[in-house]
């Protein structure tokens, strides 16, 4: 059974555990991988084009393509916290209100696992683009940027609702 004090267990450790991998990814992997700020790393996924996508990972140099090869297992991982640490957030909200879960919570707290799931599709198909660039579909590419893209806008969306006070007539 969900009660409020399991949620809030869960919630501190996924948070803690988003707040590392936060760290790891965006500090340490993604500087690794552009020898910069890391910023091109999610260029990438917004990058559109097969074309702007060898730009940048050009830019990298073989070294830096070997390192998001050895190192994007951190990024499933890191997809994998935030989605639970954002659902168990929210989750933990209603439970502390003491509302009753409807069809829109439901919703609601899938958004996470879905922004993580288009993560995880997203780093799966960087990985065979990094393998072979020039030989990559040009469809498949920019589809992978429309997940990143989509990925990019539930985080809002979720922030939203995690900000909203939840109302309590709708039942």
């Amino acid at each position: 059974m969900v009660t409020l004090q399991r949620t809030k267990k869960i919630m501190i450790g996924t948070g803690i555990l988003t707040g590392i991998m936060y760290i790891i990814v965006m500090f340490i992997i993604n500087p690794l991988i552009d020898n910069k700020l890391g910023l091109e790393v999610i260029k990438l996924q917004l990058a559109y084009t097969t074309e702007n996508g060898k730009t940048i990972i050009n830019n990298w140099h073989k070294i830096g393509q070997q390192n998001f090869l050895k190192y994007i297992y951190t990024d499933y991982l890191y997809a994998l916290t935030y989605a639970l640490f954002l659902s168990t957030l929210y989750l933990h909200k209603i439970l502390k209100n003491n509302i009753k879960i409807i069809r829109k919570h439901y919703i609601i707290l899938t958004l996470p696992f879905i922004a993580g799931l288009f993560d995880m599709v997203e780093n799966t198909i960087e990985i065979f683009f990094i393998k072979d660039p020039n030989d990559f579909p040009a469809s498949l590419f920019a589809f992978h940027s429309i997940l990143s893209s989509i990925k990019w806008l539930l985080l809002p969306i979720m922030i939203y609702y995690l900000l909203k006070r939840i109302n309590t007539a709708i039942t």
